[in-house]
C-alpha cells in the first residue's frame, strides 16, 4: 500500500492502520505552513510501515508535524524518517512518538529527524519520544539540525559555481536518501 499525501495549510490529520503481513509505504510533503498529525498503527503480526517526509519552509512558513508510530502486535516493522529544510524567518516543530505496546513483541522501530538551517533566523525544534511497555524489541530514535557547511559552499564556488547553485546542490544532497525511498513519478512535485 502507498500513500503520497501533500500537506496543506491549515490543520491537516491522517490515521493509517496496517493488517498482519501487509506494508505501509507513506511519503508526505509540505511546503506550507500547517499543522499536521500523521498516526500509523501497525495493528497485525509482521506489518511493516515506511514513513517519509520532506519539508520545505521558506519565508515565515509555520510548520508542525506530529507523527505517531504505534506497535500493537508483534513482529512489527516501522522505520520514519524526516528531512526538514527552513529558509528566511521560517519555523518547523516536529514532534515523533513511538509507541511499543505489551502484546508488541520482537518489534523493530526506528525514527529519524534530519533538519537543515539556510538561514540565521530559520528555527527548528525536534521532538522525538519512545513508549516501550514490550520487553523484547529493538527502537531508536535520532535527530540532527545545522546549518549548510559553509567548506562546501566554498569548495563548489571555487570550482566555478555560484552561491545559489552551491546551496541548491547541497539541498539536494541532504534531502537525496529520502526521495530515494519514494517512487520516481512522484518526486516530480517536490519544490526546493
Amino acid at each position: 500500500m502507498y500513500k503520497f499525501i501533500q500537506v496543506h495549510e491549515g490543520e491537516n490529520e491522517w490515521e493509517f492502520r496496517v493488517p498482519a503481513g501487509k506494508t505501509l509505504n507513506l511519503f508526505l510533503y509540505g511546503s506550507v505552513s500547517f499543522n499536521a498529525r500523521v498516526t500509523v498503527k501497525l495493528t497485525g503480526t509482521g506489518s511493516r510501515a515506511i514513513i517519509t517526509g520532506i519539508l520545505i519552509g521558506k519565508d515565515d512558513t509555520r510548520q508542525t508535524l506530529h507523527t505517531m508510530q504505534i506497535h500493537e502486535a508483534p513482529g512489527t516493522t516501522s522505520d520514519l524518517l524526516v528531512k526538514t529544510v527552513l529558509s528566511g524567518h521560517a519555523r518547523c516543530l516536529y514532534d515523533g512518538g513511538i509507541r511499543i505496546e505489551k502484546t508488541a513483541q520482537k518489534t523493530d522501530a526506528y525514527q529519524r529527524n534530519e533538519n537543515l538551517l539556510l538561514s540565521d533566523h530559520a528555527f527548528v525544534e525536534s521532538k522525538p519520544s519512545l513508549e516501550i511497555l514490550a520487553n523484547d524489541v529493538r527502537c531508536t530514535h535520532g535527530s540532527a539540525t545545522g546549518p549548510v557547511n559553509e567548506d562546501h559552499i566554498w569548495y563548489l564556488t571555487t570550482r566555478g559555481i555560484s552561491r545559489r547553485d552551491a546551496e541548491a546542490l547541497l539541498v539536494r544532497g541532504f534531502i537525496q536518501n529520502a526521495l530515494d525511498r519514494i517512487p520516481v513519478a512522484k518526486r516530480g512535485i517536490i519544490s526546493l
